[in-house]
């Protein structure tokens, strides 16, 4: 018992530690003089103009989904946060549309127009980095420099793992990056910040790879990074794919999947993420509340409510949009243009379970991973498609990137097996050594 409170202790102290230290970059990036940044908010707003607001970067591809809109919202995000009125401004997060679009809202902004729409449920914290690159370039040359970050990151984790002998992570690490295509999630900013922090907390992961004390910390420090910059896009990402590196580097060892200890570090570390997670939120309402004086808390659960269950233009019932945010997620994993794609999914799905079927029959071994354990994590992302099924049937070209962990997972269960020993042999040798 002593051993958990201290545990819990920890992490409430890393999310503390954490926040304050996101907080406090949020203040510097805000101290950044606003005259040095409006030449390039005004020339990310005329490009943004020139653009449609969502548009296939690749043609015929609907996963290749560039989201100028989003971007643009953060844009002037960052255009209202002034330097002169710290944190308020920080806290008291808003940006100006008044029916033109919040690409047009940028320009407004800097003449002077006073913000019309609220968005202080998000803390925005990925404008640590986008505020103080405005100083230098725009829209574009962010989106490159951010792009440079989580290939650098990502080339880093595989060199580690291939460098510490986990190949077999690191191929894995790399097929499941493939086959939900990370690369399209280079044409906007706001999917991209999921991936820095993924890609950056797993040489971490690795390092802490056999205490888990430390790896319930680490979930707690990674969940408050992830609610402070994200935009509720894939952020079970920053959990399950650090973990399940975890869990690989364990199972290289071969021996036999110890089902209890793998779902206990899970629940604890999945438990710990989403404490955290959730705090990093309520500490945003609170804090927005005490400088607004209005309760943010039920503008955010408002939405949320909008997330899960309001149907969207063309969606007649609850059950086809149920089972509709679980195809239009699938879809998005082969070569589509339209939202739902049935014939790609049941092609898709059969060449996936024959490979898994390949890799689990090529010898006689036992698993080296708790089959509960990965079951529960490549469950968790469709889950959550279920539960945000206005969410996630509404973007799944960039909700679907959710799919790496649960990719991960199971070509992680059927790769990693220990031959089976023989008792009778293993006896026999025991008694003549």
């Amino acid at each position: 018992m002593k051993q958990y409170v201290i545990t819990i202790a920890k992490c409430l102290i890393g999310f503390a530690v954490t926040l304050g230290v996101c907080f406090g970059l949020m203040c510097a990036a805000a101290a950044v003089p606003s005259d040095k940044i409006q030449h390039n908010l005004i020339e990310s707003s005329d490009k943004f103009n020139k653009r449609m607001p969502h548009e296939m970067t690749v043609k015929g591809m609907y996963n290749s989904m560039c989201d100028n809109y989003a971007d643009a919202v953060l844009f002037g995000v960052a255009a209202n946060i002034s330097p002169k009125d710290i944190p308020t401004s920080v806290i008291d997060t808003k940006y100006y549309d008044d029916g033109y679009g919040p690409a047009v809202g940028i320009r407004a902004t800097l003449g002077n127009y006073p913000a019309n729409v609220d968005y202080t449920r998000y803390w925005h914290g990925s404008l640590v980095l986008i505020r103080p690159l405005l100083s230098v370039m725009d829209i574009d040359g962010i989106r490159t420099v951010f792009t440079v970050i989580i290939l650098l990151l990502f080339v880093l984790d595989l060199v580690l793992l291939f460098l510490k002998g986990h190949r077999a992570a690191g191929v894995i690490l790399l097929v499941s990056a493939v086959l939900t295509q990370f690369f399209f999630a280079f044409s906007t900013l706001e999917y991209m910040t999921v991936y820095i922090i993924m890609f950056a907390a797993i040489p971490l992961y690795m390092y802490f790879s056999e205490n888990d004390t430390a790896l319930i910390v680490l979930s707690a420090i990674t969940a408050t990074v992830t609610a402070f910059a994200d935009f509720l896009t894939t952020e079970t990402m920053t959990l399950f794919i650090p973990l399940l590196i975890v869990f690989f580097i364990r199972a290289e060892k071969g021996e036999k999947a110890d089902n209890k200890k793998s779902i206990l570090l899970t629940a604890f570390c999945s438990a710990s993420w989403l404490c955290a997670y959730a705090l990093t939120f309520i500490t945003k309402w609170l804090a927005a509340k005490a400088v607004t004086g209005k309760s943010i808390s039920e503008t955010a659960l408002s939405a949320a409510g909008e997330r899960v269950g309001e149907l969207p233009e063309g969606v007649g019932s609850r059950a086809e949009l149920f089972f509709g945010s679980i195809g239009a997620n699938l879809s998005m994993l082969v070569p589509s243009e339209s939202k739902i794609n049935v014939i790609g999914i049941v092609v898709w799905l059969i060449l996936f379970t024959l490979v898994c079927v390949f890799l689990g029959a090529r010898d006689n071994r036992e698993r080296c991973l708790s089959l509960v354990t990965m079951v529960f994590i490549a469950a968790v992302p469709v889950v959550r498609f279920m539960v945000l099924m206005n969410h996630s049937y509404l973007h799944n070209y960039f909700t679907y990137r959710a799919l790496m962990s649960s990719i991960m997972a199971l070509l992680g269960l059927f790769w990693y097996k220990v031959r089976a020993v023989d008792k009778r042999s293993e006896r026999k040798r025991r008694k003549k050594v």
